[in-house]
């Protein structure tokens, strides 16, 4: 039996016997879905230590408790490995993003049976936006991510993976008709993000604000953008991120 295996026996075990159903353990779904639930108590998914700290808080026992002797840990080369991909600019160049595409591709091979949920989601999204970029033919986001974009809209702290979602959705809404009642929502929870210590963050921050913003300028909704470019200026002065100060410039000039 795998350590997914194992946690997830243990987490459905401990969740029967306090007498919670998978609906009542999530509540209103802001820190776990049912299907993800479902899918860490199948052994289909490694939950984050996150996701752990909220199951255990709701069924009042402790990690240890949920893990069973197992234990969730992720190889130092992993994260030298999502460095690298975060940090190679793709430039809307062919032969660069098929090199990003195969990173992706590289720490699947090798680490997918290590990877909590959400680092197998971050790789997904990271995988859906190149190959979208490369293509314009995948799936829309909000189906494809269904459990995870209904979640968007209920958090007001976003993760790396929530803006990587809403960038991923806002990408696809720049080269077709979109919904605005989806995408105003988004933006004004994207705009009251702060700045954080973890630069992976502050970078996509800034790029969904990109992202969002080209929607806009895509469609000559200029009037929009005066907001997302005021606040791209800023998190560029505190974050010293000034290889994002060209995209900002193109939204300046659009106004």
């Amino acid at each position: 039996m795998s350590v997914k295996e194992m946690i997830g026996k243990r987490i459905r075990a401990e969740r029967e016997r306090k007498g919670f159903s998978r609906e009542s353990l999530c509540g209103c779904e802001e820190e776990l879905t049912v299907r993800q639930l479902a899918r860490i108590e199948l052994g289909e998914s490694l939950p984050s230590i996150v996701k752990l700290e909220y199951i255990a808080q709701v069924l009042d026992t402790n990690i240890t408790t949920l893990l069973a002797g197992e234990s969730i840990s992720i190889p130092d080369e992993y994260f030298t490995m999502k460095y690298q991909l975060f940090k190679f600019p793709t430039y809307g160049d062919k032969e660069r993003l098929a090199k990003k595409i195969q990173m992706v591709e590289d720490i699947y091979e090798k680490y997918f049976d290590y990877l909590p949920e959400e680092e197998l989601f971050m790789l997904e999204l990271v995988d859906n936006t190149l190959d979208y970029r490369s293509t314009g033919k995948t799936a829309a986001a909000e189906d494809v991510f269904e459990d995870f974009f209904k979640q968007l809209f209920l958090k007001k702290q976003y993760t790396v993976n929530d803006l990587l979602l809403v960038s991923y959705y806002a990408l696809q809404c720049q080269n077709r008709d979109y919904d605005k009642n989806l995408l105003k929502p988004l933006e004004i929870r994207v705009l009251e993000q702060e700045v954080s210590g973890d630069e992976y963050y502050n970078a996509e921050l800034l790029g969904t604000l990109t992202a969002i913003a080209g929607v806009y300028l895509d469609h000559a909704e200029y009037s929009n953008i005066k907001r997302l470019s005021d606040r791209m200026h800023i998190l560029i002065a505190e974050t010293q991120i000034h290889t994002a100060k060209p995209a900002a410039l193109i939204f300046v000039h659009s106004l």
